[in-house]
């Protein structure tokens, strides 16, 4: 199952783009299964109620499921998030624990089993280790496993071996997405199928071209997330600007050289191929 973790567009005033966002939901019908709205990808914590609830509006008449990342500070403002997942209808939640606090692993756990109990659809769990502080234990899937809500972990800590972890995984690093199906997983929440959709499905599939495309193209991430992927959503002419929030900054030209340099390559493979 792969599942894209959407790109957010803003227009040169900063404003959504939503015509642009139409179009990158249109070239997701060549592979995705699913999309999730508003994770770290899509800007999500720096994104309005109203953002959040136009995009999840624009996703309604697409072929693919439906996800929104509630990931927050706190327990209550992530059952605020649920709230507003509700209203639109969403097929799945993406949660990680709570961020910056840097909770213990029986706060998770507390965490986790609350939102669970609490949350209108299936939820995949987020270990993102770089964002949160701190990673989520195998202890603590052993609690949670066989809860009717869990659909399963989003695994981004850049772990080479799944050993330990007893429910359905999830890849959330691109670069692992081959050696995580090898070992299991069950799908990848994906940033380069923002642009590259089919090589990415391909790649889920094990077809030895696109896994050696796949393992070129994750030389692109040269900055923070996500500043790659605005560039490249832009240079492919799917959005119409590079522009994210402020909060996040802004590639250098150097970095933008270096992923010029990293899609050439990738065309010219693509080229030689057919």
């Amino acid at each position: 199952m792969l599942i894209t973790a959407l790109a957010t567009p803003l227009d040169s005033e900063g404003r959504l783009d939503i015509k642009s966002f139409h179009k990158l939901l249109q070239h997701q019908k060549k592979g995705a299964d699913g999309v999730i709205v508003a994770g770290t990808t899509g800007q999500g914590t720096l994104l309005t109620d109203q953002e959040k609830s136009i995009l999840l509006q624009a996703t309604r008449d697409y072929p693919f499921s439906r996800g929104l990342c509630v990931s927050d500070l706190s327990l209550d403002r992530v059952l605020k998030n649920m709230d507003l997942a509700e209203r639109q209808d969403v097929q799945y939640l993406l949660v990680t624990p709570p961020f910056f606090v840097r909770p213990t692993q029986q706060a998770i756990l507390t965490f986790y089993t609350t939102v669970l109990e609490k949350a209108p659809c299936p939820v995949i769990l987020y270990n993102n280790p770089s964002r949160v502080g701190v990673a989520i234990e195998t202890s603590v899937y052993k609690s949670l496993k066989g809860h009717k809500n869990l659909l399963g972990v989003k695994e981004s800590q850049g772990k080479s071996l799944l050993k330990g972890i007893n429910i359905p995984v999830f890849c959330g690093d691109d670069e692992w997405i081959v050696s995580y199906k090898k070992q299991g997983s069950i799908g990848a929440i994906s940033v380069l199928s923002n642009v590259f959709v089919e090589t990415v499905k391909k790649a889920m599939c094990l077809d030895p071209f696109s896994e050696d495309l796949l393992s070129l193209l994750k030389r692109v991430f040269v900055s923070v997330n996500p500043l790659s992927i605005q560039y490249i959503l832009h240079k492919n002419h799917l959005f119409s600007t590079d522009r994210v929030k402020a909060e996040i900054g802004a590639l250098q030209e150097d970095e933008k050289l270096k992923i010029d340099a990293v899609l050439e390559e990738a065309w010219g493979k693509l080229a030689l191929a057919f």
